[in-house]
């Protein structure tokens, strides 16, 4: 399990959210899909692991994204990553797209509040019209047009697994992304904007998997595309022992343009960029050294790691 800086409150009763606002993108209708081969991202310091691999003439993709995609009215596999809202929760610009497999990684043992979920375009679509892979939710009929034996009770999870640093299972909890099972068709549904759903059955986790589960699976396994999107994600440090106040620690000179020092208690110090891309990660014993001259110029940041504390300092580069 990969080791990861993630960021703490500093206020006991405080849960941090994960909006993923502190990510950058190029401009809108964009997204970062771990194409530079970083095997992963950070926002607000919490790590979501990803894969990519290029084969020439296409390439795969699986994890995270983020995004601030608003296309919400295109159908296919070429809009996977836009959110069916048609941007992040609560009309923000950044979010996280979800498809198997891979893992978020949480700072140790953790509580969490509320996480925010929507389908994302092409699944939701896919759902809703039915297309030449999968079927249209509410249907008897699969995409073949023949009966699938649902009788149109269709649904559509994701189950969350909250493990802890033992690798041990501490519970796990459905979120509904799609569910036509009642006899009311009033009350079924397709989600198509955010919802808040409670994670506090997964406290105690270190980090999370995900695992889907459809109505519609067919020869291959599941028709209904696999995906996601989520946002505002509510966790909190619980160790008892977490203290309430930030690591002291100096970093200078800054801005640099050669050598960066690090002056402070013993940790980790783990040096990434705005997008949350890690450069280094490394032990630290009082005092330590970072060379910045092959960087590009711009702004950084320094995470310091003491048991369960952690502080972030921006750095500039020169």
């Amino acid at each position: 399990m990969a080791s990861a800086l993630l960021s703490v409150t500093t206020l006991k009763a405080q849960f941090t959210t994960v909006d993923f606002e502190d990510l950058t993108l190029p401009a809108v209708d964009t997204f970062y899909n771990g194409a530079d081969g970083a095997g992963q991202f950070t926002s607000n310091n919490i790590v979501f692991g990803n894969s990519f691999e290029d084969f020439g003439t296409y390439t795969v993709w699986s994890g995270f994204a983020y995004s601030n995609m608003t296309d919400n009215t295109t159908a296919g596999f070429g809009n996977q990553y836009s959110s069916f809202a048609g941007n992040g929760a609560e009309n923000s610009e950044n979010y996280a797209v979800y498809t198997p497999t891979d893992t978020l990684y949480l700072p140790g043992s953790s509580n969490f509040g509320n996480v925010s979920i929507v389908n994302t375009t092409y699944a939701g679509i896919s759902m809703r019209d039915g297309d030449q892979f999968a079927k249209q939710f509410g249907s008897p009929n699969g995409a073949d047009g023949q009966p699938d034996g649902t009788n149109g009770e269709d649904y559509f999870y994701v189950t969350v697994y909250g493990w802890d640093e033992n690798d041990d299972l501490v519970d796990s909890t459905e979120i509904y992304l799609a569910d036509y099972q009642s006899a009311d068709a009033n009350d079924h549904y397709i989600l198509d904007q955010w919802t808040e759903f409670n994670l506090s059955p997964l406290d105690g986790s270190s980090y999370f998997t995900f695992r889907f589960t459809s109505s519609d699976v067919g020869q291959w396994g599941i028709n209904t595309p696999l995906y996601f999107a989520m946002d505002n994600l509510e966790y909190q440090a619980a160790d008892a022992s977490l203290a309430e106040n930030e690591i002291n620690f100096s970093v200078y000179p800054n801005p640099a343009s050669n050598k960066l020092t690090i002056d402070s208690e013993a940790g980790i110090i783990q040096l990434t960029d705005l997008n949350g891309k890690v450069i280094l990660t490394k032990e630290h014993n009082t005092v330590s050294t970072i060379d910045v001259s092959t960087l590009p110029k711009g702004l950084y940041l320094i995470h310091l790691q003491n048991k369960n504390q952690i502080t972030t300092k921006k750095i500039v580069v020169n």
